[in-house]
């Protein structure tokens, strides 16, 4: 597949936020309309309004009128329709989606079939059979030829080629495919200017952060000539990590050395030196928040990919999806599972999937729009223990990590999964060489590789496409618990169960370039407690890796990754900190004690 080019993904971004935009277009034609006085033209558009095929480009609103039809027995209506949507939409997109539209096309029509059955109007089935039989027995395949005799079978919900289009969980599932399918439909059409009106503003933008880096890199260029016409007579020694430091004269006027000191923080900068004694950017709490939405102590919760939901579940098997905001005006959702949630993941491309791996192997989806959830049998029952799981942000693509044991990961089994086309890419079995009692994972920006890092201190990347191993680093260090790639993908991050803060070059050989301790031990030195030893639910990098959020025993330590020092803490817990998160400028951490803290930042 090639990559989507940075003209055509700032178009799909565009033509998506203006589709989301289009009530406001709407009013805004309105007013336009009055102002000129057309009321025959409102008065016509209103009309158009009322009997919109399009539903607004709401997915869910075109969803439920097909399955409307298909269940109330109108064929004539479901076909006319889905052959409008055909012509307005489908018809536009690349012939690889063309197989999809048909496939769906002929869920539909089964929908009805099998609603007809459920009504005992089998009359509707003779009718359709008489109008349409032919042309679906000559289809390719053969799978519409046990169809054309459902008329006649008694109990086809218990023949084993009709009783999945019976279940509950079919329908469930079809109803959330079809409409993931048309919302990716939408922000790939062609769409007029009026609904790009957002695209000059970010280019607008981006002129102006190039316009500051350029002024900010001549100021550079001008500091460093000034120190070489100040300077001449100072002698230069290189300092231990490769910088340039300036042998300080003694006959050098106050402010010659304040110049002197500005243009060696240029030429550091120039050069790429880590300042360790200012470090890069420090994270400070601005606003902290507790909340109780639990009456029981909680294991999982994390942010949806834009912060605006948290998703938190507990250890009576009650899953809340909830917003943060005091002012949001999202609906709360609260779901009594009767299964064990074990991980879960946000779909990156699609804020509103929820992915949850329970203790059986199963891969339930949550659509949080809904409040509907499907299920797919993702693994094996050899590997049913769940290690990681990590979903990609550049696609709907999950890599899961389970063992065929609790805690031994000796016997690995790593997948590749499709959310959107419920198939696997890729799977593979994996042996670590060593006995290891934990794994943790890391996907890059694109999904592409992915990094195993071991509990023995052995780190594997992995090609996803095919999970042929394309690199490996031995730390020597024991206990890693979490890995995660820097911004640049230069170099891999990893965090030791003690604090053991570590950077691996990518490019030159695998070479440590950095090391720390984020000083989680005993205040005398002595060695780390069990409460307070880090796990991988336990450490979120920010966004911009320049962060680090940890929580040893019952409280959250915010840390900069450059010079591990200690920036803020939020409040302690009553209880021991299950996990934690980060997202955009906000972190969580919930406890066992039940209840959730959220932080905003700023920099300084």
């Amino acid at each position: 597949m090639q990559p989507i080019s940075p003209s055509t993904a700032d178009y799909i971004k565009s033509a998506k936020a203006g589709i989301e935009s289009l009530e406001y277009i709407d009013d805004l034609i309105r007013e336009y309309l009055l102002f000129r006085g057309f009321k025959d033209t409102l008065k016509a558009l209103e009309e158009d309004l009322e009997g919109d095929h399009d539903k607004g480009f709401h997915a869910e609103k075109i969803v439920d009128e097909l399955l409307g039809m298909a269940t109330g027995l109108d064929a004539d209506g479901l076909l006319e329709y889905w052959k409008y949507l055909s012509y307005r939409f489908f018809s536009h997109l690349s012939p690889k989606y063309h197989r999809t539209t048909r496939m769906f096309e002929k869920r539909l029509i089964r929908l009805f079939l099998v609603s007809a059955v459920n009504a005992n109007k089998r009359e509707k089935i003779r009718q359709f059979m008489d109008k349409h039989g032919k042309a679906l027995g000559q289809q390719g395949g053969g799978d519409w030829i046990p169809w054309l005799g459902l008329e006649y079978v008694d109990e086809p919900s218990l023949r084993s080629e009709f009783a999945a289009h019976f279940s509950d969980d079919w329908l469930v599932s079809l109803k959330s495919a079809l409409t993931d399918f048309i919302q990716t439909v939408f922000p790939a059409m062609a769409v007029p200017r009026i609904m790009l009106f957002d695209k000059d503003r970010r280019e607008r933008e981006a002129l102006q952060r190039r316009l500051k880096s350029y002024e900010e890199q001549l100021n550079g260029e001008t500091k460093i000539k000034a120190l070489e016409l100040s300077c001449m007579s100072s002698a230069l020694v290189e300092d231990h990590i490769g910088g340039v430091a300036v042998a300080r004269s003694p006959n050098l006027n106050p402010a010659a050395a304040e110049l002197e000191a500005d243009s060696i923080a240029a030429i550091d900068q120039s050069l790429g030196v880590i300042q360790t004694a200012e470090p890069s950017s420090m994270l400070k709490i601005s606003q902290e928040e507790v909340f109780l939405e639990h009456n029981s102590g909680i294991s999982l919760a994390k942010f949806s990919p834009t912060g605006a939901l948290i998703a938190s579940y507990d250890d009576e098997c009650i899953l809340k999806i909830w917003s943060p905001d005091l002012t949001s005006t999202a609906p709360k959702l609260k779901n009594e599972l009767d299964f064990t949630v074990n991980a879960m993941a946000w779909d990156k491309k699609h804020a509103h999937l929820l992915y949850l791996y329970d203790d059986d192997g199963y891969l339930h989806t949550l659509n949080t729009n809904t409040n509907l959830m499907s299920r797919q049998l993702l693994l094996e029952r050899r590997h049913p223990w769940i290690q990681s799981m990590q979903a990609s942000s550049a696609s709907s693509t999950l890599l899961t990590v389970c063992s065929s044991k609790p805690e031994a990961t000796s016997d690995l089994l790593v997948h590749i999964w499709d959310a959107n086309a419920n198939k696997t890419i890729a799977s593979k079995r994996l042996s670590p060489g060593a006995e290891s009692h934990g794994v943790c994972a890391a996907l890059n920006h694109n999904g592409n590789l992915a990094a195993l890092a071991f509990n023995t201190g052995h780190v594997r990347l992995l090609d996803t496409r095919t999970l042929e191993t394309v690199a490996s680093i031995s730390t020597k260090q024991k206990g890693l618990c979490s890995a995660e790639f820097s911004l640049d993908e230069d170099s891999l991050m990893v965090v030791t169960e003690t604090g053991g803060l570590t950077q691996w070059s990518l490019r030159k050989d695998s070479q440590m370039t950095a090391e720390s301790s984020l000083g989680i031990g005993a205040a005398d030195g002595g060695p780390v407690s069990a409460d307070s030893r880090l796990d991988y639910e336990r450490v979120a990098f920010t966004p911009d890796r320049e962060n680090i959020v940890i929580a040893p025993k019952d409280q959250c330590l915010v840390f900069n990754v450059d010079s591990a020092a200690l920036t803020d803490t939020m409040r302690r817990h009553k209880g021991l900190v299950s996990c934690v998160d980060f997202v955009a400028d906000r972190s969580l951490s919930a406890s066992e004690d039940g209840t959730i803290r959220v932080a905003r930042y700023r920099k300084v």
